[in-house]
């Protein structure tokens, strides 16, 4: 099975990879001029004493994630460089895809395989998915811990675990789940639903092992969005500013 997922993950990256390709290269769309490039050049040093509400209040998204487009930007590279570049950082998320698979199609001859090399090709063949591809967007690397968590606590229902093995796997999924929420607050709904699969496995662990996931969520959004909350938080008052302003308080100076 791991050779299949080697195997199935590199065809489906290398596909991926020449979505950009088949476009004539990486697209510029309106919100990469607007904000994209932008955030990615506050995240490499935040410009809250020079710039006054650049992008309005997308200025106060996390930028992290849109530091690689910028650096590609700013280092001059080629739209086909940064296409491909950008395209093979959202391929994180194929081996992912393929674990789902598997959990759902467990049969291990060679009609298994087939069904889930079809299968992975059904999850990626969405316009919206496909257009991520070819576009300065974060949503899929945003979402990425998140398909992980999902693809680790589904792990769960195949096979059975040691304790100890079964404690880090919450953790994991815990951890994914909450930088999933800092990456994108968007993200939420979803992230804060994916412990609840621990309690479809009937054992006598299930419920300790959501509530060990939820409070590694709270750990792993406290570690992802530190920096950039605390950044806010020194120029404006509050961690999110200016979203839920008017519930945590803080102006800006």
């Amino acid at each position: 099975m791991k050779a299949e997922a080697l195997v199935l993950s590199a065809i489906f990256a290398v596909l991926l990879m020449l979505v950009p390709v088949a476009g004539g290269g990486l697209g510029l769309s309106w919100d990469a001029i607007n904000h994209h490039i932008y955030l990615g050049w506050v995240a490499d040093r935040a410009r809250f004493d020079l710039d006054i509400w650049p992008a309005a209040t997308q200025s106060f998204q996390f930028p992290y994630l849109y530091w690689p487009a910028y650096k590609l930007y700013s280092s001059g590279a080629s739209a086909m460089e940064a296409g491909i570049a950008l395209a093979a950082l959202q391929c994180i998320c194929v081996p992912a895809v393929w674990v789902l698979a598997r959990v759902c199609i467990p049969d291990r001859s060679w009609f298994g395989t087939g069904m889930r090399a079809i299968a992975m090709g059904m999850a990626f063949a969405s316009s919206v998915v496909l257009s991520m591809f070819n576009t300065t967007a974060n949503d899929l690397v945003s979402a990425i811990p998140l398909i992980w968590a999902i693809a680790l606590v589904s792990t769960n229902l195949l096979e059975d675990k040691k304790p100890r093995r079964s404690l880090v796997l919450c953790m994991a999924v815990g951890l994914l789940c909450g930088a999933s929420v800092a990456f994108k607050l968007s993200n939420g709904p979803i992230a804060v639903s994916v412990p609840l699969l621990f309690l479809i496995k009937v054992d006598g662990r299930r419920l300790t092992a959501a509530l060990t996931a939820y409070v590694a969520m709270i750990a792993g959004f406290g570690l992802a969005y530190a920096p950039w909350g605390l950044e806010l938080a020194h120029r404006f008052g509050n961690p999110v500013f200016p979203h839920f302003d008017s519930f945590l308080g803080g102006a800006a100076p």
